[in-house]
């Protein structure tokens, strides 16, 4: 899917009542849906309960988009499903409360800020409705509503209408599939690479973060989510050089790091000890099946025989 402006509401011309006030107390789960209301209170990362693990890959930008589409495919949406906006009017959240259909899934959804990831925002939205109980099911369906009261009126932040089956297989997906290790390491394991966690003379190690192999071709893998506001420190660039001279010399150290975030120097400094540097759209190429490391080094090659 792509992320577009292709957003319509229902087309079904069959509709059902629907209330958000939960007729039976407590309301009936069922085991996909109390196990992901289970996961988004306690589990999921970078919210505030003591389950919660930090995951610096869901917080960056840079990863933002193909994170989030990837996330949407798990739950079986589209473009025309999803609306991200600044402002959730009245008149679009009303197609969510009364009658409803029932045979289409809708995210709607404001942003925090500039820098909250659209795959945070979707984690919060849907956990405050759990949280404060606005939400009800309907058929195979979870509706629910992220708002905020100022008296009588009331401000919407995220409305969804989503199956629950479909939201546990994305958190898991959140929560197993794209950590920093993993996700990188599937890119590399695409494109043929065997990767573990690096090892120095037998032993794990964590002078780097995964070490990954391809036919002779042995990598050291050293992923940096830096801060995204702010320029690579040259102390880094010395404990990364510190790294590399004490490696097998069979091994290439790879780093994994927006480009930007680098200096001139700090780039050619790194290049003089053979590190081969990745950005995002590396990853996402490799993500394809297309072997960026290779032809890095094909590259490399053809500089030094000129």
């Amino acid at each position: 899917m792509e992320i577009s402006k292709k957003f319509a509401i229902d087309k079904s011309k069959e509709k059902y009542d629907f209330s958000i006030k939960h007729t039976t107390i407590p309301l009936e789960l069922n085991k996909d849906l109390d196990e992901a209301i289970k996961m988004l209170l306690w589990y999921v990362p970078n919210i505030s309960s003591e389950q919660s693990a930090t995951n610096e890959l869901l917080l960056n930008p840079e990863y933002d988009d193909y994170i989030f589409k990837a996330i949407m495919m798990s739950m079986d949406m589209t473009d025309e499903d999803i609306l991200i906006t600044d402002v959730i009017h009245k008149k679009l959240a009303k197609h969510f409360v009364g009658r409803v259909s029932i045979d289409e899934q809708k995210l709607v959804m404001t942003l925090a800020d500039d820098n909250e990831t659209k795959t945070m925002a979707l984690l919060r939205h849907v956990r405050n409705a759990i949280a404060h109980g606005n939400f009800n099911v309907i058929n195979k369906l979870v509706i629910g509503f992220d708002i905020k009261r100022y008296g009588e009126d009331i401000e919407y932040r995220g409305v969804f209408k989503i199956n629950p089956t479909n939201l546990l297989t994305a958190l898991k997906k959140i929560i197993m599939d794209f950590t920093n290790d993993e996700f990188i390491a599937r890119a590399f394991r695409r494109c043929g690479y065997k990767v573990e966690a690096f090892q120095e003379e037998y032993q794990k190690s964590h002078r780097f973060d995964l070490y990954a192999k391809k036919k002779d071709r042995r990598f050291a893998i050293e992923i940096k989510n830096y801060d995204f506001e702010k320029n690579l420190s040259e102390s880094f660039i010395k404990e990364m050089i510190e790294k590399i001279n004490g490696i097998d010399s069979r091994i290439r150290p790879v780093l994994i790091i927006n480009s930007s975030y680098l200096t001139e120097k700090s780039k050619e400094d790194l290049i003089k000890k053979d590190v081969i540097i990745l950005d995002i759209k590396n990853i996402k190429k490799m993500q394809k099946g297309r072997d960026m490391v290779s032809e890095i080094l094909r590259e490399q090659e053809l500089f030094k025989n000129k």
